[in-house]
């Protein structure tokens, strides 16, 4: 009787261990997780490629769900060290910073990680009426000013202000010699100089870029404005810009035939908190390398991705789950 007992329970013991080893085997391996990726401004070529790399990601891994917000360069190292938003489009220099908490940071960022860069390296473009024949310097200069750019604590309003004040300008300046200095999304910034509020567009993007575009279809004659020399060697040697041209046959009507338009440039990375965890970054990372060949389709200036030399030279650390997505695929030793 003992005996019989002794095997019955014995059976039921492994029933319940195979159940259990049921139920385990059908878990998944990581619990869902929600991110917040900060972009940049609605309608501007930051805001088209993290809608399309979020969605390569959320395709590729259901149980990780992104939700796309507006953003912009300076402002995203702030919210991903805040705890607002996980992840965040950052430009190098900014990056760098706040990563020291130096202008225009006051605190250092310390939970700043890098997944790689060269996703999407932006040129400043400044589009005026084309019968507005004056160099950059003078356009600059000019206290009646009445000019257009994104939101405040974007990448672009900061760069305004730097050139402004290099040119001896300010805001200030500006509104007290009834100049007009306004701040708004890619598409309210078109109507107004298609409008004639403003005069002049000051924004950034990868050629060609969507403002750009929408700008020379318009019913406004307009052309693209070369940065001078001088303007871009402070940006670089002061503030760590880079420089470059917007490529000849990039815009038809902007561009006129006066082939490349010397300009100062950005360099674009993909920020992320140090407290989303290695195997999430990881995740993200190996699956963004692995779908790469999607990328012309959401914006034509990502075909140039290349993550053999994306982990390279980053202004933050890389995230330990991207460093170890990069050596897996043998793109990293």
């Amino acid at each position: 009787m003992k005996t019989g007992i002794a095997a019955y329970g014995a059976r039921l013991a492994a029933a319940v261990v195979l159940g259990a080893g049921v139920l385990l085997s059908a878990a998944p391996s990581r619990a869902a997780e929600n991110l917040e990726w900060a972009a940049g401004s609605p309608g501007g070529s930051w805001f088209t490629i993290v809608t399309g790399l979020a969605n390569i990601v959320m395709e590729e891994n259901p149980d990780i769900k992104i939700r796309v917000v507006p953003g912009g360069g300076r402002d995203n190292p702030t919210r991903i060290e805040s705890g607002i938003s996980q992840m965040g489009m950052g430009i190098d220099f900014l990056a760098a910073a706040a990563m020291k908490g130096e202008d225009p940071y006051d605190r250092k960022h310390e939970t700043l990680r890098s997944l790689g860069g060269t996703w999407a390296p932006a040129e400043f473009h400044v589009i005026v009426a084309s019968d507005d024949e004056r160099p950059l310097a003078e356009i600059l200069a000019d206290p009646k000013i009445r000019i257009g750019t994104s939101p405040r604590a974007t990448s672009e309003e900061l760069t305004l202000q730097r050139a402004l004040a290099f040119y001896d300008n300010s805001s200030e300046k500006i509104s007290e010699a009834g100049g007009t200095l306004i701040n708004g999304t890619y598409t309210q910034l078109i109507s107004a100089f298609q409008d004639g509020q403003i005069d002049v567009l000051w924004g950034a993007g990868s050629a060609p870029t969507g403002i750009a575009l929408e700008t020379e279809t318009g019913r406004r004659d307009a052309r693209l404005v070369p940065f001078g020399d001088d303007l871009m060697t402070y940006l670089s040697d002061t503030y760590g810009y880079g420089r470059g041209t917007i490529p000849a046959g990039s815009y038809e009507k902007l561009q006129a035939g006066e082939g490349d338009v010397p300009v100062t440039t950005m360099e674009a990375l993909i920020l992320m908190s140090s407290n989303v965890s290695e195997d999430t970054a990881y995740t993200i990372t190996k699956t963004l390398i692995e779908n790469r060949d999607r990328f012309g389709n959401i914006y034509k200036v990502l075909g140039r991705y290349d993550p053999s030399v994306a982990w390279k030279n980053q202004p933050v650390p890389l995230h330990p789950g991207a460093e170890k997505a990069y050596k897996e695929l043998g793109f990293m030793k």
